[in-house]
C-alpha cells in the first residue's frame, strides 16, 4: 500500500460508512462528510465539516450510490443540507480519482464503480435476498409451493431462480435469448419465450421484475389475477405500467436499492472492495 493515502467518502447512506469503516480498519486514513443525521459510531474515520475539508488531500473521492438522484445534488439521505456536485468539483483535481455509483458527469480520473462487473454480481445477492423478503412478508402462502415467474435471466434473475427454487417454489423464467432459456432449463425452470409471456402470468402467485423496459404493459396487466403480487426490481424506468397496474387493482412493489435496504453491510462491504479494485489498478494502494 502506498504512503499517506488519504480516502474521502462524501455522502450517501449506511453503505459508504461501512466502506469508510473498512477502509480506517485496512490503515488507510479516511475522512467522511455528508452524515450528520447517523448518530453511530464513526470509529477511526474522521468526520469533517466542509466537502473541502473532507477532500483536501485526498488521493480518491467517493461519492454514493446512486451518485445523485437530481443530477444536481450528492445523494445525501444521512445529511440535512445539500451538496451541490459542483462544490464536489470545485475542490476535486484532475490528478484526484473521483469515483462515485450511476455517475452522470464525465471527468478526468473519474470511474462509475456502478458499471463493474464485480459489484454488480456481488449486488445481485442481496437483491434477491430482499425481494424474497418482501414476497414473504406480502403473501397469504408460502413460497414453498407457489408459482413464482421471473422476467429477464441477467445476473438478479439468476440469484432469483436458484434462491426460489430452493424455497420449493415452482419457477417458471421468461427471457427473449435462446441461450438464456436454454440455461434456464438446464437448471430444471420452467423457461418460456417473453413473447409468450400473457400464457404465464395468468396463473402466478408471485411475478419478479429484473427488465428495465416497461414489459408488464395494459394487455399483459389484463392477464394478472387481483391477489398476485408483482415485485418491480428494475431501474428506470422500470418494467411495470404502473397506471394500468392500478386501474387493474393490482398490487405492485416497486423496490430499488434493496442492497443498501435489507443488507447495508454486505453492500457496503461489496463497495469497498470494488472501489479497492479500482485504486489498486489506478496504483493509489
Amino acid at each position: 500500500m502506498s504512503d499517506n493515502v488519504k480516502i474521502s467518502i462524501i455522502g450517501g447512506d449506511l453503505r459508504q460508512l461501512v466502506a469508510a469503516r473498512m477502509f480506517s480498519e485496512n490503515g488507510i486514513e479516511t475522512a467522511v462528510h455528508g452524515f450528520d443525521l447517523y448518530c453511530g459510531d464513526f470509529s477511526a474515520v474522521t468526520k469533517c465539516r466542509t466537502p473541502a475539508d473532507c477532500i483536501h488531500g485526498s488521493s480518491a473521492v467517493i461519492l454514493p450510490l446512486p451518485c445523485s438522484v437530481d443530477d444536481e445534488n450528492v445523494n445525501t439521505p444521512l445529511h440535512d443540507e445539500k451538496i451541490p456536485l459542483s462544490e464536489i468539483f470545485c475542490h476535486v483535481s484532475d490528478e484526484q480519482i473521483l469515483c462515485g455509483g450511476m455517475i452522470n458527469f464525465c471527468r478526468p480520473n473519474s470511474y462509475d464503480y456502478y458499471e463493474r462487473e464485480e459489484l454488480k454480481i456481488l449486488n445481485a445477492i442481496p437483491t434477491a435476498e430482499g425481494a424474497i423478503a418482501i414476497a414473504l412478508d406480502k403473501m397469504p402462502i408460502t413460497l414453498h409451493g407457489a408459482k413464482a415467474v421471473i422476467l429477464g435471466y441477467g445476473r438478479i434473475g439468476k440469484a432469483l431462480a436458484e434462491r426460489l427454487k430452493g424455497l420449493g417454489c415452482h419457477v417458471t423464467v421468461c427471457a427473449r435469448k435462446d441461450s438464456d432459456l436454454a440455461l434456464c432449463e438446464s437448471s430444471s425452470y420452467r423457461a418460456v419465450h417473453m413473447r409468450l409471456l400473457s400464457e404465464v402470468v395468468s396463473d402466478a402467485n408471485v411475478i419478479f421484475n429484473t427488465v428495465p423496459a416497461v414489459i408488464l404493459n395494459e394487455s399483459i396487466l389484463d392477464c394478472v389475477d387481483f391477489r398476485t403480487l408483482i415485485i418491480d426490481l428494475a431501474g428506470k424506468p422500470g418494467g411495470i405500467d404502473f397506471s394500468a397496474a392500478e386501474k387493474c387493482g393490482l398490487n405492485v412493489i416497486q423496490a430499488l436499492s434493496l442492497p443498501g435496504k435489507v443488507a447495508p453491510e454486505t453492500a457496503g462491504s461489496i463497495i469497498y472492495k470494488t472501489v479497492n479494485i479500482i485504486l489498486k489498478q489506478e496504483g493509489v494502494l
